[in-house]
């Protein structure tokens, strides 16, 4: 895979029959909404151990970040 590849197509990105930002788009997402489940679709790809529970942290900010700015 080249450079290019790794940057708009790794493996942990086209995991699955959608895409994330795909759907995301098509459910027209806030981006603090489109991160949490970008993390919550990701996260079982991407890393190993810790590097995984780092993910499903960072979607838990970005949904407070969503919730902030609703009150």
């Amino acid at each position: 895979m080249d450079k290019k590849d790794l940057i708009k197509n790794p493996s942990h990105y086209t995991q699955g029959k959608i895409e994330a930002k795909t759907f995301i788009v098509d459910q027209d997402m806030t981006w603090a909404v489109g991160n949490a489940v970008k993390y919550l679709t990701r996260y079982r790809f991407k890393h190993q151990g810790e590097g995984r529970i780092q993910d499903l942290r960072k979607a838990i900010e970005n949904i407070q970040i969503q919730i902030d700015s609703m009150m």
